[in-house]
């Protein structure tokens, strides 16, 4: 039993030989529950010990055949719900990426089709102001403010004064001369003051 306390099943060969028990096992003891013996001699008594120690053998064997059943059951279970619990928040992670991804672009998409609303909306009201604006500066509004308001009236002929030049349109050409290198420098340095 101190061999199999420590659970290191590595090495242990009686794990294979299942068929090899199976066989032997009617041949040792073929007794069943409601037999009895049948002759009480001092080889009984040996062989009583023999079976009892087979059983014993037989009972330990079972033993550690399903402790060693257990132990497998037990890894592959820990090894399954670990595997199970990875691929499960595997799972959830990519199913929440997905679901924020759906919820910001749907959100994107709202604020577009706000931006386009408020634009048609900025957009009407450009168009009827610019309509207000032609519509208030016609010329006729003009003439009639100018009459109405501050009493204009169009000019007449004997309010213009017509000037006539005899000489006619001149046009003049200043030539620059050439300034030696003192008076350049001298010129740079007084437009950097002014």
């Amino acid at each position: 039993m101190a061999y199999y306390s420590n659970h290191n099943l590595a090495y242990d060969f009686a794990l294979f030989e299942e068929e090899r028990r199976a066989h032997a096992a009617p041949a040792r003891g073929s007794r069943r529950a409601g037999d009895k013996p049948a002759a009480s001699s001092g080889k009984r008594k040996v062989n009583s010990n023999a079976e009892k120690s087979a059983q014993n053998a037989r009972k330990s064997d079972s033993v550690r055949e399903s402790k060693v059943k257990r132990i497998r059951r037990r890894k592959s279970n820990f090894a399954r719900i670990g595997v199970g619990v990875i691929f499960g928040l595997a799972a959830a992670v990519i199913i929440a990426s997905i679901i924020h991804g759906q919820v910001q672009l749907t959100e994107l998409n709202q604020e577009i089709i706000d931006a386009r609303t408020e634009l048609s909306e900025k957009q009407s009201i450009y168009t009827q102001l610019e309509m207000k604006v032609d519509s208030s500066v016609t010329t006729t509004a003009v003439e009639q403010y100018a009459k109405e308001v501050l009493h204009m009236s169009k000019a007449t002929n004997s309010q213009k004064e017509f000037i006539a030049l005899s000489a006619g349109d001149k046009a003049e050409v200043i030539l620059q001369e050439d300034k030696n290198l003192f008076e350049r420098i001298f010129d740079a340095i007084a437009s950097l003051w002014s």
